[in-house]
């Protein structure tokens, strides 16, 4: 038994007759029919009979329209008392500190869009962002696609290599990219542990048989860049950070082996679906078209 069965039944007892139920409710005749079969089915009676005039209920149907009109009302009223809960209740949304910083701004006005308040929970790592969402403190997150797993839907928004940050001085400064492998013995400056690029950074030069050589490690923020300045060493940051540095007396270059996958995961694939239609592949940063995964 479902809503649309028994607004199907509703419509033809108070119409007596089908073909009016079908048009009052927008269906077509056959499927309002199918409705009332399965309604009938699922009760074990029959709960109309056809007359000359259309249709009239039976002595059960007649029984079930008692009976069930007040709880029809009772579930519509509650309805729409969730849609206004839902339309009032602010979305909880949460990133990590580069995406909120640098990708989600320019996204804002066009959530607004799903015409809900929402507020912004900024973590510092894809584990803790999943943790949160599982946990029901937030609705929607931005993550490292590889921290989503089957228990939640997600989508891949974009790709992007990450930078090396060097000083003006450094010796790279002629190439116009370089390997991952090319800097594990490089004086490493990363921020301070929970971090999902440090996590990244580390076991991808592990996995080349090297142990990073972390000389410094900073709190979050823009310090890390007065590090670099100073000649201490270099840094490593996603390209949608090293996009907006380049005011500063510093240079960048990717990194051809080494890149991130962003996402958005929820536990509502329909929420899913509203926030990625705003979330267009067409952008600056997105750099493959998202997929439900």
């Amino acid at each position: 038994m479902n809503m649309e069965w028994l607004n199907s039944f509703a419509a033809a007892a108070k119409l007596k007759s089908f073909s009016k139920a079908s048009k009052a409710i927008n269906l077509s005749q056959p499927a309002l029919s199918k409705h009332i079969r399965n309604l009938e089915n699922d009760l074990g009676v029959q709960l109309f009979y056809r007359t000359s005039g259309g249709i009239e209920l039976t002595e059960a149907g007649e029984r079930f329209y008692t009976r069930i009109m007040p709880v029809i009302s009772d579930l519509t009223a509650i309805r729409q008392e969730l849609r206004q809960y839902c339309r009032n209740n602010p979305i909880a949304i949460g990133s990590l500190p580069s995406l909120a910083t640098y990708f989600l701004p320019s996204k804002i006005k066009e959530l607004q869009a799903l015409n809900r308040p929402y507020t912004l929970m900024i973590q510092n790592t894809s584990r803790e962002l999943i943790q949160s969402l599982q946990e029901g403190r937030l609705d929607v997150a931005f993550v490292n696609t590889f921290y989503t797993d089957e228990s939640l839907w997600s989508c891949e928004l974009f790709t992007e290599s990450y930078c090396a940050v060097f000083p003006l001085d450094n010796r790279f400064r002629s190439k116009k990219t370089v390997e991952l492998a090319e800097l594990c013995k490089e004086p490493l400056i990363v921020h301070q542990a929970p971090c999902d690029t440090r996590e990244h950074i580390i076991s991808q030069m592990e996995l080349l048989g090297y142990k990073p050589n972390i000389v410094s490690e900073v709190v979050f923020g823009d310090f890390i860049y007065g590090y670099v300045m100073a000649g201490m060493g270099i840094a490593i940051v996603p390209d949608l950070v090293a996009k907006n540095i380049r005011h500063l007396q510093l240079f960048t270059l990717p990194i051809s082996n080494f890149r991130r996958s962003i996402s958005i995961a929820t536990k509502s694939s329909k929420l899913g679906m509203q926030f990625s239609m705003f979330l267009s592949p067409v952008d600056e940063y997105i750099t493959k078209e998202g997929r439900a995964i």
